[in-house]
């Protein structure tokens, strides 16, 4: 025990020292049981927002308690590149400098983008410490660094070699605002109300017999390749294996096309009238039911979000152009039975709220279903604990249902798929393998490296080396020195991407290490305004983490956020209410400096020295303490961090501060020693959710360990 104090000045001095005295580190070789906890890597795209904050101040809670706890703690930090949102980001930005990736080239274009990395990052590096994560920085990893880079292709080569990686062209939800593929599990549905058409086909051969269809997109007719009814239509089975003509003459260069009719079981008796246009080029259950009818393929909107060439007379139109100026032949020509408000469900990509379309595109992709079933296997057989529980249901559930895996995207920032060519030849390889080989011009998935996240972060993929230094087991392992935090004892995230991120850990840690990623999945709740909205720019209901901090402190944002951290139950907040909760949580870190200058700095000269229990309001005290540092532990424990908090701040402001202390003053110097025992006891158990004002208050002991960091839980 040392006697010397630190009169720290902010928050930023005791950071520093914590910091210096290098009490987030790691220790590999220790004998201590381990605890490792990993961060989910935030988006390389700007500020972090009231979520992030939330997350990562549950994630630092849980590894100061397990370090009083005793064990060797491992926090690792790390920062995702986000390709598509770090592109739509840094777009942006050039566009203000009257730049764009045209003007500058790919290789002028990722310098620029390095550079811009180098500046986002700095402001989650500078958030991280504002808000005391007490991370093992010395491990911290960014997915583009060398490690992930190594990893992405031993799991790329591994796939390619095993026949499980194709490329083709295919029908992929695309995003025409972002220029790339997107998985299904990015894409968000939103209710709108538009129109649907019922329009009517000539049937071939006939003067006045007609199919009508209802459609949401009169646009795609030009991409029509059959009408499909179910099967045994009262109305229209006498027309199957005839063909109808498409209703836009006028609009066609080729003028109308004759088109089959067919039968399908995957045609909804209630929806329309029974029968629907099929334009395998921009729908999926067109895709599906062309495929298996033999049909032609046409694509009539284009990467940009605009008319191909197949609409000659409306080329480079935006889709709402392009339907009006076919709806009004529709009308004209007489095709148009009739309108109805309609509404439905649009799918938008989630990062921008663009309309995604379906479209035909040459991409690379994963067979995923066998990873999928051990996937399964794993969480059936609960070797993680979810909370909340049902979540493993919904993985389940989800993977049994998977499809093949779209992992390329037409972007620059990203890992770039590790395939050359040279005239028909084809070779997988990290670097170049020389001259006149061209590198695929598409980046992988973003989820393709993050998916790896739980493993390159120790080191996968390392090789054992055998005397004579070469490998003598080609099963990839982690760093000898890392081995012991794997699998990670917590992980956390939101429940947005549960199927995106953590589906995927889960599929490709098993695969590739027949283990699971993590052995406890805490999936926290989503913070929404008052009407249940996620927080967005667009709608400007966001809370800056900033305007809170700057207002009530560091440790109050994050008590108030504590009282958010029920695994999967969302909060819905407001200005107000976090001001108010932001201001109860500031008064009560002055309510502890109070107590704090009543116990330490108003010290009777003639107090005792030892604990003394015989008195009947101390032996209460101390019983009331126990029973909290009961609960508290056993809160902790099962990550009911809200519960945790609640007690702690009941006893401390009115057991402790309004009952015990008021008693306490008629007999002051008796009661010392139960005071101080008390005060440092409470200092302890709040120090993972308040470790600013805890060290701060702590330093003010006379008898004390150098930092509040090297305590131990009371037992």
């Amino acid at each position: 025990m040392k006697t010397i104090k630190n009169n720290f000045k902010n928050e930023k001095e005791i950071y520093d020292f914590w910091e210096k005295k290098k009490y987030f580190s790691a220790d590999p070789t220790s004998s201590k049981k381990s605890f490792s906890l990993l961060i989910p890597p935030p988006n390389l795209t700007g500020e972090l927002h009231l979520g992030h904050v939330m997350q990562h101040s549950i994630l630092d809670a849980i590894a100061r308690f397990k370090r009083f706890q005793g064990f060797d703690v491992l926090l690792l930090p790390g920062v995702d590149h986000a390709g598509i949102q770090f592109e739509a980001t840094f777009e942006k930005k050039l566009q203000k400098d009257d730049l764009s990736k045209q003007k500058l080239g790919r290789e002028k274009w990722l310098e620029k983008a390095w550079e811009f990395k180098e500046e986002i990052y700095k402001s989650v590096w500078r958030s991280w410490r504002m808000m005391g994560l007490s991370a093992d920085w010395k491990r911290e990893v960014f997915t583009l660094d060398d490690g992930p880079r190594q990893a992405v292709f031993e799991e790329f080569k591994t796939f390619y070699d095993k026949g499980l990686i194709y490329k083709g062209p295919y029908i992929v939800q695309w995003c025409p605002k972002d220029r790339t593929a997107i998985e299904n599990a990015e894409v968000e549905y939103e209710e709108r109300k538009e129109k649907l058409y019922f329009v009517k086909y000539l049937v071939e051969g006939t003067k006045n017999e007609y199919i009508e269809i209802a459609t949401t997109r009169p646009e795609t007719i030009f991409a029509d390749t059959a009408i499909a009814i179910y099967p045994g239509h009262p109305k229209y089975k006498k027309y199957v294996g005839k063909k109808a003509l498409t209703p836009i003459s006028i609009l066609s260069l080729s003028g109308p096309r004759s088109i089959p009719i067919i039968e399908d079981s995957r045609v909804e008796k209630e929806l329309g009238t029974g029968a629907l246009k099929i334009t395998p080029g921009h729908d999926l259950l067109d895709y599906a039911i062309g495929k298996d009818h033999d049909l032609e393929v046409l694509q009539v909107i284009g990467k940009d979000g605009k008319t191909t060439m197949l609409a000659a007379p409306l080329f480079d139109l935006k889709v709402d152009e392009a339907r009006q100026q076919v709806l009004l032949e529709l009308r004209k020509n007489g095709s148009l039975v009739k309108e109805e408000d309609y509404k439905h469900s649009v799918a938008v990509c989630e990062r921008c709220r663009s309309v995604v379309e379906p479209l035909i595109s040459e991409e690379w992709f994963v067979k995923v279903g066998n990873l999928a079933k051990e996937a399964i296997k794993t969480i059936k057989a609960n070797e993680i604990r979810f909370l909340p529980k049902n979540y493993a249901k919904i993985l389940s559930g989800w993977l049994e249902n998977i499809h093949d895996w779209c992992i390329s995207r037409s972007l620059w920032w990203g890992h770039r798929i590790p395939v050359w060519y040279r005239g028909d030849e084809i070779k997988v390889s990290l670097d170049s393998p020389g001259e006149d080989w061209v590198q695929d011009e598409q980046v992988l998935d973003t989820w393709f490296s993050s998916g790896l996240w739980p493993m390159s972060t120790l080191g996968w993929p390392s090789f054992a080396k055998a005397s004579d230094g070469k490998p003598h087991d080609q099963k990839a392992g982690f760093d000898p020195e890392l081995v012991k935090y794997y699998p990670w004892d917590f992980e956390i995230s939101a429940p947005e991407i549960k199927f995106l991120w953590i589906a995927r850990m889960i599929m490709l840690s098993v695969h590739f290490t027949d283990q699971i990623p993590f052995k406890t999945m805490f999936f926290h709740g989503m913070l929404r305004d008052l009407e249940g909205r996620k927080f967005s720019k667009s709608l400007g209901n966001g809370i800056e983490p900033m305007y809170l901090i700057e207002k009530w402190g560091v440790d109050a944002t994050r008590m108030a956020l504590y009282t958010y951290s029920v695994p999967g139950r969302d909060g819905r907040v407001s200005k107000a209410i976090l001001d108010e909760r932001g201001k109860n949580y500031r008064n009560f870190g002055t309510k502890l400096r109070n107590v704090t200058k009543f116990i330490l700095e108003l010290k009777p000269a003639n107090s005792k020295q030892t604990k003394n229990l015989s008195h009947e309001e101390d032996a209460l005290i101390e019983k009331e303490l126990q029973d909290l540092i009961k609960a508290v532990t056993k809160h902790l424990d099962n990550l009911e961090l809200h519960l945790a908090v609640e007690a702690l701040y009941e006893f401390t402001w009115h057991k402790f501060a309004d009952i015990y202390i008021e008693k306490s003053k008629a007999r002051r110097e008796e009661a010392q020693p139960i005071l101080e025992h008390i005060l440092k006891q409470l200092l302890i158990m709040l120090h993972p959710f308040m470790p600013f004002v805890t060290e701060e208050i702590y330093q003010k002991f006379d008898v004390k360990k150098e930092s509040i960091m090297l305590e131990e839980w009371p037992a």
